[in-house]
């Protein structure tokens, strides 16, 4: 019997994560969740994860809004073996969002995430399911109209075969930059806390929202 904590692959020392995100605004209540994202061994352009996360977001208030979605991931089985290829990963998930205004400058935003993980089989470990729940915080401060900066931190804690432990804890440092009405970027570090071994992060994000109605404003 193979044990899956043992023989999961993990992930490099150093990483970085490029992402495209496309929020689509239906009207002032719906909107569509839509994310992908590269992620590389090492810093290089050496590929270690693929992703697509979708799904739908109801605002119920300017504050507070509930999504639910799926999420596809691949992922380099392992580095020990140069033809291992990668695992498949769907994902089910549930996320609660609420954000406190400050005065006219700062956001506290406080994000719940749930969720249901299937891993195909690899040459290292077989099929195996995980559900995970994550906690965020975070503070944003408007710099200027063009410029925000962002700290946050996330901690998560996720079960399998009936133990629910540690998972990891991320924190991040981000810069966001206004390129354009309508399109972003995001610029920044992140130190993630794991079981074995720390990673760092490099990311690189950009952010373009659709408006199918015209009106951006969440009553």
């Amino acid at each position: 019997m193979i044990s899956v904590g043992q023989a999961a692959a993990q992930p490099p020392a150093t990483s970085v994560w490029t992402g495209l995100q496309i929020p689509v605004d239906f009207n002032n209540k719906w909107q569509w969740h839509n994310d992908a994202g590269y992620r590389t061994s090492g810093l290089s352009l050496s590929s270690y994860q693929y992703l697509f996360r979708t799904g739908a977001r109801f605002f119920l208030s300017k504050e507070t809004s509930a999504a639910a979605g799926v999420a596809f991931f691949l992922t380099r089985a392992g580095t020990e073996k140069a033809d291992a290829g990668f695992g498949g990963e769907f994902r089910v998930w549930q996320e609660l969002n609420h954000n406190t205004s400050a005065g006219k400058r700062f956001i506290l935003q406080n994000r719940v995430r749930a969720e249901e993980r299937w891993f195909d089989a690899v040459y290292n470990r077989p099929a195996y399911y995980a559900f995970r729940f994550r906690y965020r915080i975070s503070g944003t401060v408007k710099l200027s109209e063009k410029w925000s900066a962002q700290l946050a931190d996330e901690y998560m804690q996720q079960a399998v075969d009936g133990k629910f432990s540690f998972n990891q804890n991320r924190v991040t440092g981000t810069v966001f930059c206004q390129l354009a009405p309508g399109l972003s970027m995001q610029y920044g570090y992140m130190w993630i806390l794991r079981p074995a071994v720390p990673q760092h992060v490099v990311m690189l994000t950009f952010q373009k929202n659709i408006s199918l109605n015209g009106n951006n404003s969440i009553k």
